[in-house]
């Protein structure tokens, strides 16, 4: 997985307020990893361990550093630097590119970039971003619903109702998410998060009356860009000839780009409301987090009267 540096810089998504002074035929260069180098050490002479793939940073004291290196000194680090083939050179906070950056830079095409943000934040917010950027990946053919706080992904074969049951989320307060096609990724921390497509953001399809917005029908507060998949609601057509779960004590999960998300299974029939299901469903997914499980509750409960019953006998 990578992006060009010229994908970067075209991104308006990002905060980072890029602009480029230097190495524009170096656009092309590829970003293969999501680390950031500050390169102080690299300007002292020392390339040990020169982590040249990455993304290179300097900020004010490096500036200030190369302001105070003999001309001949600061020609040969530089030469150096660049001459590793590095991606993309950042200087941060606004500072001004000195003469030398620029005419190196242009020599071996590799692009320099100016930036108002602040060297940290700027190694933090580039950093979350290339994470993402190449980050696993996944479509699920379903709807995400942000219910009472848990992301919720609703799942199940065409027809079956999904796009109801988030409709009517929404309208008793909870967000959405996306609908159709639901991209997910998995993060460092093996978190997951699903987020909507481009030209889907906003839409719901309802069969039977089209495509709604539902930020011009409810408000731009009943969706949200993106949220952690914390619970799989599988919908299917009820089964007589299946037994579903009336107790709760199997639990389910659904492995989705190797991480496994809890899971249920709601039977479809007419009568059913599967809003209210889905949403104690959130809350008792927020409930088993917290350490409480009304099954486990309910045994303790049985077999305390049980004990009670044998001291009477």
């Amino acid at each position: 997985m990578s992006i060009s540096v010229g994908e970067l810089f075209k991104d308006r998504k990002t905060d980072l307020d890029l602009e480029l002074v230097a190495g524009e035929a170096g656009l092309g260069k590829e970003l293969c990893v999501a680390d950031v180098n500050r390169c102080g050490l690299a300007l002292t002479g020392y390339f040990d361990y020169f982590a040249s793939e990455r993304i290179q940073v300097i900020g004010n004291a490096e500036v200030e550093y190369l302001k105070k290196l003999d001309q001949e000194i600061k020609k040969e680090v530089l030469e150096k630097i660049f001459s590793h083939r590095i991606p993309m050179l950042v200087i941060c906070r606004s500072l001004p590119a000195a003469k030398e950056i620029i005419r190196v830079a242009n020599l071996h095409e590799v692009p320099v970039f100016k930036t108002p943000v602040f060297t940290t934040k700027f190694i933090s917010e580039i950093t979350n971003y290339l994470e993402e950027k190449f980050a696993p990946k996944t479509r699920i053919h379903g709807v995400m619903v942000d219910v009472y706080g848990v992301g919720v992904l609703i799942t199940g074969k065409s027809g079956v109702g999904k796009s109801e049951c988030a409709l009517d989320l929404v309208k008793r307060g909870h967000r959405l998410v996306a609908d159709d096609l639901v991209e997910v990724i998995r993060t460092s921390d093996k978190g997951l998060f699903g987020f909507p497509q481009k030209l889907l953001r906003f839409y719901l399809e309802v069969r039977g009356l089209g495509i709604v917005n539902i930020k011009e029908l409810f408000g731009v507060g009943a969706t949200r860009d993106r949220k952690r998949v914390e619970l799989v609601v599988q919908m299917e057509e009820w089964d007589e000839k299946k037994n579903y779960e009336r107790v709760g004590q199997q639990e389910q999960y659904h492995d989705i780009l190797e991480v496994r998300v809890p899971k249920i299974t709601i039977p479809v029939k007419p009568g059913r409301n599967i809003a209210i299901i889905v949403e104690v469903a959130a809350m008792q997914g927020r409930l088993k987090k917290m350490g409480y499980s009304s099954v486990d509750e309910l045994e303790k409960n049985v077999l305390s009267e049980m004990e009670k019953g044998k001291h009477k006998n």
